[in-house]
């Protein structure tokens, strides 16, 4: 797709607001900002948002090191092409892209790579053991309010939208407000019902945003919706989202060293150095400033001397990760649309597979790849499973919506990203009571060390949370720089 494509593609509200990057958010919207000093800086996690971070210091004049755990750049953006046939591919991480995710929609233009749109369509539903589609017109068999019977899953207008005045802006400086901080000790699923959905109305919106609703903080939850409210349309990469780590892996050289895994940091006032294991060899690395740009999970396992301020290393302690887990069932044919079923989510169920996406939507050839996206307990108890045996169990589940689905199948996949040692889970886990406290912790540097991810983000869980943070630190530390060098005047 050529630039004027692009912009065509996206619509010049999205594309202007591409441009505008960053106004509301304080940082630079992708474009480096200048300086006069050239300074050495360390970047832990080879991410987007360690990639992004390194790509716009070394834009703005700086000398990056990339440290690297794994032998891939990435992190949560994997794709994976075996084992199956043809052209598919899956995606262990990052799926989508919203047509409000500047950051991400900037970099694909400035790297200049081919997107295509997810289809829309109908899904078929499996819900208290019935299989049903569901028209604009026809009544939900499920126990439903008046309201929520004509609107169905528009009621987010209702239940959601309607509270955003409460939520406040979450990309300002001082948020949230005291207005949000009712929303902080409830998880999503009760800030529901306390507006008043009815059971049957929560069975249907997870089934629309996963079994997380349960356990995932209303406040933060609410955050991302406000940010992403104009979302409408939704993008992949041609060929797997992985053309965007590369890109910027690319554009790097030989900046990252992989198969380092940072053990120890040592810290002051006046730099840093890292102690990392390579090929079985423990080395050091002395930097101006560092960025760690991993979960903090695998922060808490690393030795800081000195440690951070009291309520940083509590924090880091604290937040932990979401597990999610994904089976991918690769088809001789799409044979759900034989029944006129499309659209990207194309089973929106209440079993233990939870929700099944067409992915093989926005690739080439006549198979199909459906995912099943499971979260939290679901996730967890598809995983107690032994590897070889999550497709059948799986298959087994889906049976009960597409019954002839064995018929069809021709090879399965699972990823845990739980059980990942580099990332522990798939994203930020933000629990009740979590987020007003975070909020003005999580991202806050510690003198010459700075902190970059999606849990560092509004977004969290998405690209546009990684690269946001990484323009943030790059931002942070040429401001930092800025201020020592006239303090010094």
């Amino acid at each position: 797709m050529d630039k004027q494509a692009f912009r065509l593609a996206l619509g010049r509200r999205n594309f202007v607001k591409m441009l505008m990057a960053g106004t509301a958010t304080g940082v630079t919207g992708c474009i480096a900002t200048p300086t006069d000093e050239t300074k050495k800086i360390i970047i832990i996690g080879a991410g987007l948002a360690g990639l992004s971070a390194a790509y716009e210091l070394e834009k703005a004049g700086h000398r990056v090191v990339v440290l690297e755990a794994q032998e891939r750049a990435g992190g949560r953006v994997h794709t994976v092409r075996d084992p199956f046939d043809g052209d598919l591919y899956a995606e262990l991480g990052a799926v989508r892209v919203a047509d409000v995710h500047f950051h991400v929609l900037r970099y694909i233009e400035e790297f200049d790579l081919p997107i295509i749109e997810f289809g829309s369509g109908d899904p078929v539903y499996f819900l208290k053991g019935q299989r049903f589609m569901h028209t604009q017109d026809s009544p939900w068999p499920l126990e439903l309010t008046e309201a929520e019977q004509e609107k169905g899953l528009g009621m987010w207008s209702d239940y959601i939208a309607a509270y955003f005045p409460d939520i406040g802006d979450p990309l300002a400086g001082n948020w949230p407000p005291s207005s949000a901080l009712k929303y902080d000790d409830m998880t999503m699923a009760e800030y529901l019902a306390s507006k008043g959905a009815s059971d049957d109305f929560l069975r249907l919106y997870k089934t629309d945003n996963g079994t997380e609703v349960d356990s995932y903080a209303a406040l933060a939850w609410m955050a991302a919706e406000v940010v992403d409210q104009d979302w409408g349309t939704t993008y992949a990469i041609v060929g797997g989202n992985d053309a965007l780590p590369r890109a910027f892996a690319n554009s790097l050289g030989g900046a990252i060293e992989y198969g380092a895994e940072a053990v120890r940091i040592d810290h002051d006032g006046l730099g840093v150095t890292v102690t990392f294991v390579q090929n079985g060899e423990e080395r050091e690395v002395d930097g101006d400033y560092l960025v760690l740009a991993i979960p903090f999970p695998i922060v808490n396992e690393i030795d800081i001397v000195p440690p951070f301020a009291d309520d940083k290393m509590e924090v880091i302690e604290e937040l932990k990760m979401s597990p999610v887990t994904r089976v991918w069932v690769q088809t001789a044919t799409k044979f759900w649309q034989a029944e006129g079923i499309g659209g990207l989510k194309v089973a929106k169920t209440d079993t233990g597979v939870e929700t099944l996406w067409d992915v093989s939507s926005v690739q080439a050839g006549e198979r199909g790849l459906l995912m099943a996206y499971m979260q939290d307990q679901n996730a967890l108890n598809m995983a107690m499973h032994p590897e070889d045996m999550r497709g059948s169990v799986a298959l087994n589940e889906m049976s009960a919506f597409f019954p002839d689905i064995n018929n069809h199948a021709e090879a399965t996949y699972q990823y845990a990203w739980q059980e990942n040692p580099y990332a522990r889970g798939a994203w930020a886990a933000m629990r009740p009571g979590m987020t007003a406290k975070l909020a003005p912790i999580v991202a806050r540097p510690e003198g010459r060390v700075h902190f970059a991810g999606e849990h560092t983000s509004v977004w969290i869980g998405w690209m546009q949370g990684a690269l946001d943070s990484g323009i943030r630190v790059a931002d942070e530390i040429n401001q930092d720089i800025a201020t020592r060098s006239a303090s010094a005047e």
